[in-house]
This record gives C-alpha cells, sequence and structure tokens, in this order.
C-alpha cells in the first residue's frame, strides 16, 4: 500500500477528483507524475499520483508493481488541496520528519525539498508508527 486516504469521510463526502491513465513505462503503485492524452508518466514536481487497489500475489509489497500499459487511477492532488493523505513505504524517502516538504523526482518517488517548485506539495503533519509511513497535508505553494 503506498497511499490511502487519511479518513473515510473524504471519500463519503467529497467528489474523489480521479483520472483514469494508462503507464506509459513500468512503475509502481503511490508514483508521482502527470496525465497526458490518457497517459500517465512519471517526473519532477508533479502533483498526479496512482492511487491503486492493489491485488493478487504482490499486493501489501513495500514497492506494488505496475506493468506497463496498465490501466491505473490518477489522484489529482491540485483538485485535492488541505485534505490529509496518508504515505507507506515507496514512494518515501527513507527519512523524513514532521514538517518536510515533499514533492516528487524524476523516478517517481518522492524526497524532501526545502523549497518546492511544484504548485501543489505535501507537508508531513505526523510519522505513523515506528517510521512506517506519513501523514502529509496537500499543500500549495503559496
Amino acid at each position: 500500500m503506498a497511499l490511502k486516504f487519511h479518513s473515510i469521510g473524504q471519500i463519503e463526502h467529497e467528489r474523489v477528483p480521479f483520472i483514469d491513465a494508462v503507464t506509459d513505462a513500468d512503475t509502481f503503485n503511490g508514483a508521482f507524475g502527470d496525465v497526458e492524452d490518457g497517459v500517465f508518466k512519471v517526473g519532477v514536481a508533479k502533483t498526479k499520483v496512482i492511487m491503486q487497489v492493489e491485488c493478487g500475489d504482490e499486493e501489501g509489497l513495500p514497492k506494488y508493481p505496475i506493468a506497463k500499459g496498465t490501466h491505473v487511477r490518477v489522484l489529482d492532488l491540485d483538485k485535492s488541496k488541505r485534505n490529509l493523505i496518508e504515505i507507506y513505504d515507496y514512494p518515501l524517502p527513507d527519512t523524513v520528519d514532521v514538517g518536510d516538504k515533499l514533492e516528487s523526482q524524476a523516478d517517481g518517488s518522492l524526497k524532501v525539498s526545502a523549497s518546492p517548485t511544484a504548485a501543489v506539495y505535501l507537508t508531513v503533519t505526523k510519522i505513523i508508527g515506528n517510521h512506517d509511513g506519513v501523514v502529509a497535508e496537500i499543500t500549495a505553494k503559496a
């Protein structure tokens, strides 16, 4: 599991801004990128993220693989500002602390950035468990 909504109310009371897309290359659940003409491609400082339901033998792996050409469900963070999401394993950096600002890098994973360049980035608000994951607020750049 890479990402999930922090509370069930986010699903019940809000219109979830998912985009249907197909991956342009092998990637992982939780990869950040962009969708153009229905194709998802990972990239730097992007505001869309694969939020796929995991199933099969690889369900629950720290990095859930997604093959090239797979239909994926993509969350548009720009349309979800001020909401909280939980992030586990991939795409998190190895070390992260409360207050860190996270944005995507070229491989679709996240990195800590003192000055994010993306219009929307993630601000870590809480560490889950023994650094198993984080709660992050979807933050608009000022």
